[in-house]
């Protein structure tokens, strides 16, 4: 019996396909954001309010928290859209431990790939709740699982619906991951797993990414054809990676062997904690149906230029900012804990 994408004939979609959800972490640990962890609490219940304006919002929550966040919630505004899922995680990277969903060829079923986490290379030890949020959620969901003996992060690849995957090897070739692997290797698994036709490399990450290099930091797909890019000025220390991979992206071809558009979006101005450098990108947006939320970062200067630019590229949406200074304290965004879940051409039950 197949037991992947390529042998059932599922793919993994672009993120601006359209959504049935979207799915969140609630943070439950008072180790996270230890200075600020109230104030973070509430600014991402301001956060499932606003996505909930544009789609569902599943959140896992352990029962015993759940009526103090309704009580945010209901602080916040209109709650009616989110809908709360018993389970509690050790932390709330949900687009990293969470369900990779796969869509099948007619387009009337949803899968799901179940990779395993080992939180970037076991730089944490608490992992074992998130490795198993996707198990958990296939069987909540009722969806076929496809579970898959290697790591992989949601963070790390990004796809653009059509067979292609843009990755980073700072993550995917790392062995804190998988122990020794090769492009050929990993390309062979994403082949089978997520019916990929072709991966496309970039190099190295951004300094202070506890991934090591998360391609939603870096790079995304912003049509099958066009691909969104971090940039910086000379002056910056980010600036030899981003060079190296814009020089990359400008090699890459469609299937069909043309170039990709690129467009650049300068990353903000340096943001640190405790004199650390954070990883702060506007790629770590979330692209909901008919909306676009972004990362901003108190620069009002690159902040609206990042706005303006994603405006361009998905013209048909309402590009939103989004206050993320104190939640990349912790070192990811809105993008990193968030995870999408596509819809299918089938009405829900």
């Amino acid at each position: 019996m197949d037991s992947d994408a390529k042998g059932t004939g599922y793919r993994f979609p672009a993120e601006w396909e359209p959504q049935s959800a979207v799915w969140f972490a609630w943070p439950t640990r008072e180790d996270l954001w230890p200075a600020s962890l109230a104030t973070v609490q509430q600014s991402l219940c301001e956060l499932y309010v606003l996505v909930s304006r544009f789609q569902p919002v599943h959140l896992l929550c352990p029962l015993r928290a759940q009526p103090a966040v309704r009580e945010r919630l209901q602080r916040a505004g209109d709650s009616s859209g989110v809908r709360f899922f018993d389970f509690e995680t050790d932390d709330v990277w949900i687009r990293d431990f969470g369900p990779l969903f796969l869509l099948s060829a007619g387009g009337d079923e949803l899968a799901i790939s179940d990779w395993r986490y080992n939180a970037w290379g076991d730089k944490f030890p608490l992992q074992a709740r998130d490795n198993a949020a996707s198990r958990w959620i296939a069987e909540q969901l009722g969806f076929s699982r496809f579970p898959v003996d290697a790591v992989i992060e949601g963070g790390g690849i990004e796809s653009n619906g059509a067979g292609q995957i843009l990755t980073t090897e700072a993550v995917l070739l790392n062995p804190n991951r998988n122990g020794p692997m090769d492009r050929r290797s990993m390309e062979a698994l994403l082949e089978q797993h997520l019916n990929a036709q072709q991966v496309l490399w970039l190099g190295d990450g951004l300094i202070g990414d506890d991934t090591d290099g998360h391609i939603d930091n870096l790079a995304r797909f912003f049509e099958r054809d066009g691909i969104l890019l971090a940039s910086a000025h000379q002056q910056d220390a980010n600036y030899p990676v981003l060079a190296e991979n814009l020089e990359r992206a400008r090699r890459f071809r469609t299937l069909d062997g043309q170039p990709f558009k690129l467009v650049e979006i300068p990353i903000p101005e340096p943001v640190y904690l405790n004199d650390e450098r954070l990883a702060a990108s506007y790629m770590n947006y979330l692209l909901v149906n008919d909306g676009v939320i972004v990362p901003t970062y108190g620069q009002p200067t690159s902040d609206a230029h990042a706005i303006e630019v994603l405006q361009g590229c998905f013209p048909g949406r309402r590009v939103v900012g989004f206050d993320c200074r104190e939640i990349l304290q912790e070192g990811g965004a809105i993008h990193c804990m968030s995870q999408h879940q596509p819809a299918t051409n089938t009405p829900s039950p």
